[in-house]
């Protein structure tokens, strides 16, 4: 007779191979996440404003700042990059305007400026872009999408989310520690809207504010509503409503060095010439107890000291090694699928990024291609309904250290696209 736990692990293989036939793309869109990367050779992905590379990809509109773009093109072949950027609502939905209606330049420009790899196992292609730049001018303010393609198939490569904001209101936000047994393991903000300069005839149509934490949408989560006004304010206070999981602090490990094991590595292995680092087992967390862990919020930046004696090029000197995901869990669920998730993964669902589940061990794995430097990380699940498990190895908890953000869309009665017109963030415990 076949035992219970065999049937389950049939039916969780069964449910893995449904979720792979799922377009992963499609899932992401279903969640709201907005990066995606199609190409398996294009690896760490990142866009931030220029001059610190941990930061928020947003600039004001009309100021000296830029948003610098990079990522490594791991195929051999000589590739041609060519990009478009398209204005989004606040949804991240493209709004198919004229190009001429956001910004000025050409359409469609190259990707020129990239680098070879310096002494690296893995062979790669560093490539580097600024917007705005001399090609291209940004008018307007709001969400938009920088898609790169292929210019040999003209197929998409990636695309990355970025935003650009006017001061226009005043927004004024404060963090609220909720004690309450029915939310528990829970944060909430208070927030509400100066109407400055905006000329608002009706707010509850003309305004949109949408909350991100940790610089991501949280899936499900309903988008905020105005609890009264008054002539100078609008307030979205409520004791019943923008309510959050804390969750529980990332996971993380340290690839900085090859030579040693260092945080959250259990073993690193060099085989014909290709870097293997196995990191620690991971469990699911303690479901009672909070443990603070200084996280980066599920980020990564690129280091090696590996470097050559003073050169200050990380981008090009950072090697790719294989990084082996471990999570024990001796009684999983035939309905869920497991992914390692983060800016690791591009903050979406990846494929590369599923975890297989190893009767042997009675643990999910996968491995990664990542470049040398500083993770964090999590795992979430996906169930058979298509909802997104964020904690279900974790814990959520009131005093888990999170950034929110709040940005403020504003559409008149006649205007035709989201302006962005104000962002604001906290932090729940700095």
């Amino acid at each position: 007779m076949i035992s219970e736990k065999t049937i389950s692990i049939i039916m969780l293989i069964l449910f893995s191979v449904n979720v792979s036939a799922q377009n992963e793309t499609e899932l992401n869109r279903k969640f709201g996440f907005r990066d995606f990367c199609f190409d398996k050779n294009i690896r760490t992905l990142l866009a931030y404003k220029t001059g610190n590379e941990m930061s928020e990809p947003y600039v004001e509109l009309n100021s000296n700042e830029n948003i610098t773009f990079a990522f490594d093109d791991l195929s051999e072949a000589s590739r041609d990059f060519y990009y478009v950027i398209k204005h989004c609502n606040a949804d991240w939905e493209e709004d198919n305007l004229f190009v001429s209606d956001y910004m000025t330049g050409f359409a469609e420009n190259n990707i020129f400026r990239f680098n070879s790899s310096i002494n690296t196992t893995v062979y790669y292609k560093h490539y580097v872009l600024t917007i705005p730049n001399e090609d291209v001018r940004i008018v307007t303010s709001g969400n938009y999408l920088l898609k790169v393609y292929d210019r040999y198939d003209n197929k998409p490569v990636f695309q990355k989310g970025f935003k650009i904001f006017e001061n226009k209101v005043a927004l004024s936000l404060k963090y609220r520690h909720i004690v309450n047994y029915r939310t528990d393991g829970k944060q909430q903000l208070e927030f509400s809207v100066n109407r400055g300069s905006l000329r608002l005839q009706n707010p509850y149509s003309e305004l949109k504010l949408r909350i991100e934490q940790n610089s991501q949408r949280v899936p499900s989560q309903a988008p905020p509503t105005i609890s009264f006004q008054n002539n100078m304010v609008i307030d979205y206070s409520n004791a019943t409503k923008n309510i959050f999981k804390g969750e529980n602090e990332y996971r993380l490990f340290d690839t900085r060095s090859l030579a040693y094991n260092a945080e959250g590595v259990n073993r690193i292995i060099n085989q014909n010439g290709e870097y293997h680092v196995l990191l620690n087992i991971d469990r699911q967390t303690d479901r009672e107890t909070y443990q603070y862990n200084r996280d980066i919020n599920g980020k990564y930046y690129i280091e090696a000291d590996r470097m050559i004696k003073n050169s200050t090029d990380k981008n090009l000197e950072a090697d790719y090694v294989n990084v082996y995901f471990t999570i024990e869990d001796p009684n999983p669920q035939s309905n869920i699928t497991i992914y390692v998730y983060g800016a690791l993964s591009d903050w979406g669902l990846k494929p590369e990024c599923r975890m297989e589940y190893n009767e042997s061990r009675q643990a999910y794995e996968t491995t990664l291609l990542l470049k040398q430097g500083y993770y964090n990380y999590k795992y979430v699940a996906v169930d058979n309904k298509m909802n997104f498990l964020s904690d279900f190895f974790d814990e959520s908890f009131a005093q888990t250290e999170n950034e929110y953000t709040v940005n403020v869309y504003y559409r008149g009665m006649h205007d035709r696209w989201d302006r962005l017109v104000a962002i604001e963030s906290i932090n729940t415990v700095k």
